[in-house]
């Protein structure tokens, strides 16, 4: 490869990748959870998608994805970031408006990388203070300015198409043994009636695609680099065709398309590569093919806006489909979980009713109890009674006793008994009488 254009190659990543307003732009959405929406288009879409994930690999961010194109598809976010391309050039590239403006009403913030812009300023100015657009050359940045995008929201930066890191190409073969490979637009774009017999459209063949992974992007992107590698010059007037060709250090010469996007980014980048030139061409055709190719294109237009619809609707009936196919999932569950509660209802009754039934038993356990004890009560207070009578009954015995008792202590015969008692404990007159009362008992 040409050193020079090796050198440009690196200058250009390099001041991508220090841009400051960009760097700082990333790292304040990737703060704030951003996702990112992967631009939709052909195989040059593809390559900026590349650029796009090399550059969030080198600052160390890997955002969730969001796919889709209905109006919703931003719906529930608060910071989005979208892939750059050329869907914003009115009346012809018209891929995300309504998604960003119903994004914006709903205030979110939206980051644009590098872009090329065609009478949207108008739709995008209500909501400047939401906005930070990348423009990918300078007519799209004048226009937006022009339209009264304030400039401290809008931007210039390359085509993240050149970040792609030469890795991703490197081991493919370059030897050029064939003289001109020419890839000529056969879409909206190009400016072209009828494009030469041996030019190959490659991006076409891969269109409508949203491009979001390496997986994705760098197996058909391969084959095409290999495809161009074997060829010493491309002629092009496919924009990302051009930039894969200088990539790949073959000599390049540009045409123009039907829109400025083509030559404003040469003038803005490509230029900086020697192997890399820019041709105008004439149509030179008459006013009759003219109006037919007017009319081919409006045609052409048309049946591109219908698909889009198409398109849109069907992704809506695929979304509302899934929503059913969710809804019926979540219902049967639901009945699942009813038939499991009502089981589980009918054990908690059973359980009930054999609790009731227990208290029950014991309910008139305990008023056998109760009657038990009344009876028990009533015995009690007869045997008090009974016990109360008694203790009266003895106490009467034990007065007359006592009385008795007192009787005997006062009579002679007591107060006589005591003095010979007296007497028979006295040493001498006691034994004597003790001696006697032995004889006579003896």
């Amino acid at each position: 490869m040409n050193m020079n254009n090796e050198n440009i190659r690196k200058a250009v990543r390099e001041e991508i990748r220090q841009h400051p307003v960009l760097t700082s732009s990333l790292k304040h959405f990737a703060e704030h959870n951003a996702v990112f929406y992967p631009g939709y288009g052909n195989l040059g879409d593809a390559l900026i998608a590349v650029g796009t994930l090399d550059l969030f690999e080198d600052i160390g961010w890997a955002p969730k994805h969001v796919y889709g194109r209905h109006k919703h598809v931003l719906s529930g976010h608060s910071h989005v970031v979208m892939g750059g391309g050329g869907g914003w050039v009115k009346g012809l590239w018209e891929s995300y408006i309504e998604q960003t403006v119903e994004f914006l009403q709903n205030g979110g913030e939206l980051l644009i990388l590098p872009s090329s812009f065609s009478g949207f300023g108008e739709c995008l100015l209500p909501y400047a203070d939401q906005v930070t657009i990348f423009c990918r050359e300078q007519q799209s940045y004048d226009a937006l300015i022009q339209q009264g995008m304030p400039e401290d929201r809008v931007f210039l930066c390359p085509d993240l198409a050149f970040y792609t890191k030469e890795k991703h190409f490197s081991d493919l073969e370059v030897a050029g043994h064939y003289p001109v490979l020419k890839i000529f637009r056969r879409d909206e774009e190009g400016i072209s009636r009828l494009s030469p017999r041996d030019s190959v459209d490659l991006p076409l063949l891969f269109n409508d695609v949203q491009w979001a992974t390496f997986d994705e992007c760098l197996p058909p992107l391969r084959a095409a680099a290999s495809l161009i590698s074997q060829f010493e010059c491309v002629e092009t007037d496919r924009l990302h065709m051009a930039i894969l060709s200088t990539l790949l250090g073959r000599t390049v010469k540009i045409k123009p398309s039907n829109y400025f996007k083509i030559k404003a980014v040469f003038d803005y980048t490509l230029h900086r590569f020697p192997t890399a030139s820019f041709e105008e061409s004439a149509q030179g055709y008459s006013c009759e093919e003219q109006n037919d190719d007017a009319y081919v294109r409006k045609l052409r237009e048309e049946i591109k806006h219908l698909k889009r619809e198409q398109q849109a609707e069907w992704e809506r009936r695929t979304i509302a489909l899934r929503q059913n196919d969710a809804l019926l999932s979540r219902l049967e569950a639901v009945q699942e979980e009813l038939g499991e509660a009502s089981k589980k209802a009918d054990i908690l009754l059973e359980e009930k009713q054999a609790e009731t039934r227990q208290k029950e038993d014991l309910m008139q356990q305990v008023g056998v109890l109760q009657n038990e004890l009344k009876r028990k009560d009533d015995n009690f207070d007869q045997i008090c009674l009974e016990l109360a009578q008694l203790h009266e009954k003895k106490n009467g015995e034990f007065e007359r006793l006592k009385q008795e008792l007192e009787t005997i202590r006062s009579s002679r015969l007591h107060r006589l008994g005591e003095r010979y008692y007296t007497i028979f404990r006295l040493p001498g007159v006691g034994a004597l009488l003790r001696g006697v009362r032995k004889i006579m008992t003896g």
